[in-house]
């Protein structure tokens, strides 16, 4: 399994959209988000949102985004 971490930032803020990193651990993704979020001082009052999608191949189009998207 793979866990994707996304940054989506504000295309009418001119905030980038950036894929932070991709682990095989969930909780490593969580800590690596975190971390981000510290350093970039992030928070809810920012114009960003983070995700974490779990897949479970590589080189394979997911045509429903939802479906991979890991509660928090």
């Amino acid at each position: 399994m793979y866990y994707i971490v996304l940054d989506l930032g504000c295309a009418e803020c001119g905030e980038s959209s950036n894929i932070l990193v991709i682990f095989t651990s969930l909780d490593e993704a969580k800590k690596a988000l975190n971390v981000y979020k510290e350093k970039n001082h992030l928070d809810e009052e920012s114009d960003h949102e983070f995700y974490i999608y779990k897949i479970d191949k590589l080189n394979h189009i997911y045509h429903n985004s939802y479906e991979h998207m890991v509660e928090e």
